[in-house]
């Protein structure tokens, strides 16, 4: 799956995330706004020695870690790719009649790329 149908699926259908899940994408949240856009299993352990507002939305849960171990660009695609496999029938994949990119958002009717406009 690539990132732009990855952030899609996240994005729009973060509801059929496991809690776990859930959990993992609000520690890496965390994280990242902890260490300045780093999300490594090095950033990780610093934002958990880091004080400030941050440290309140990492886990000691060792299945969270485990998901989120790889940082948050594999967690994103690892995620995305399970929701679509699972949910597959809940999943609308917006896509333009002419060029076939994915629109921005499941009701968008006008291309981000080639401007079709399918009103």
């Amino acid at each position: 799956m690539d990132r732009d149908k990855a952030e899609y699926v996240l994005r729009y259908y973060a509801h059929l995330m496991t809690e776990q899940e859930f959990l993992a994408q609000r520690h890496l949240f965390g994280t990242v706004k902890a260490t300045h856009g780093r999300s490594d299993e090095a950033a990780q352990a610093k934002a958990r020695v880091k004080p400030g507002p941050f440290r309140e939305l990492l886990s000691n849960d060792p299945e969270v870690l485990n998901l989120s171990r790889e940082g948050s660009e594999r967690f994103l695609l690892r995620t995305a790719e399970r929701i679509f496999n699972d949910h597959r029938d809940k999943i609308v994949l917006n896509c333009c009649p002419k060029c076939d990119a994915l629109a921005k958002t499941p009701k968008a009717r006008q291309c981000r790329y080639c401007f079709h406009d399918w009103h």
